[in-house]
This record gives C-alpha cells, sequence and structure tokens, in this order.
C-alpha cells in the first residue's frame, strides 16, 4: 500500500447512507490496516480508543469532539469502512457525526488545493 496523503486519503472515504466507505486500496496486512487507521484518525483529528481484533476483522473506535466511529475492515469481504457509533461528546444524531465527518473531509480538501 502506497504512502496516501490526506487529500488522496479524504477522496477515498466515500459518503453513503449511514457510513462512509473507503474506495481506496484494500489494506492487505493487519499493519497496513492499523497505519491506514492511524492515517484516518489523523486526518479527523481523533482518537483512537478501543481496537477489537477477529478472525478477519479489525475494527477501531474513533473519538472526537463532534463524532465517534467505528474503523471497520473486514478481510473476507474486502470492505473498509467508517460508521457512527454511540453518543458524541456534544451528544449530537448519527446523522449529524456523519455531516462532521464529510465537513473535515471536505476541508482537507481545500487545503489542498491552497
Amino acid at each position: 500500500m502506497q504512502q496516501l496523503t490526506p487529500a488522496a486519503i479524504a477522496n477515498a472515504l466515500v459518503s453513503e447512507p449511514g457510513i462512509i466507505r473507503w474506495v481506496g486500496p484494500m489494506p492487505a496486512t493487519q499493519q497496513q490496516a492499523v497505519g491506514l487507521c492511524h492515517n484516518i484518525a489523523r486526518l479527523l483529528n481523533a482518537r483512537q480508543v478501543e481496537n477489537d481484533w477477529g478472525a478477519d476483522r479489525l475494527q477501531v473506535r474513533l473519538n472526537a469532539d463532534n463524532f465517534e466511529l467505528l474503523f471497520n475492515v473486514e478481510w473476507l469481504c474486502e470492505a473498509v469502512w467508517l460508521e457512527p457509533v454511540g453518543a458524541s461528546t456534544a451528544h449530537i444524531s448519527k446523522a449529524d457525526m456523519l455531516q462532521n465527518v464529510q465537513l473535515k473531509l471536505q476541508q482537507a480538501l481545500e487545503q489542498t488545493d491552497l
């Protein structure tokens, strides 16, 4: 997996109803998946709180001031996505959490245009 710039990460995260799907390259190893999670967390200014490993999956909880997400990697179905979970510290809806994430992604894209 090549090095991903913030703009490349933002472009590869596509909003769909209820989730944000990763359309970039599938991480081939656990190390690559952890690296992708770190890069996404950094881009979103989120903290990685919990990791949960399974036989063919990884889930990491990402917390920020205005959203709480679950980063998911499923190797069996070759899918990576973010989904809102729980309640954020700002007590906003899951739909609003996704909107806040989209705003952060848009800001990352605009910064590369400067």
